[in-house]
């Protein structure tokens, strides 16, 4: 029987912070988290795409901020307003 070690590397680590991200925004529970981007370089993350409000777009930074081995976030995140929210 052969014992095999796993190394980590850079890749796999990105690899590791897109699943936490992710996960962490699925978990939020806003339909239009599914339909955002993200990318991951030495931990350094992007999210990019489009909500529909201030609310949602800093729900989806602040829960990310906090995913282990994310080191840095860059926001791309675009927020599109609902007239019919926007009279309210």
């Amino acid at each position: 029987m052969q014992l095999v070690k796993t190394v980590q590397t850079e890749g796999n680590q990105d690899e590791d912070v897109l699943q936490r991200v992710s996960r962490s925004l699925f978990s939020c529970h806003f339909p239009a988290f599914r339909n955002l981007d993200i990318d991951v370089v030495h931990g350094a993350v992007t999210i990019t795409g489009k909500v529909q409000s201030y609310y949602e777009k800093q729900i989806a930074l602040t829960s990310s901020q906090h995913v282990a081995g994310v080191v840095a976030l860059i926001d791309e995140i675009v927020v599109t307003l609902d007239l019919d929210r926007s009279n309210v």
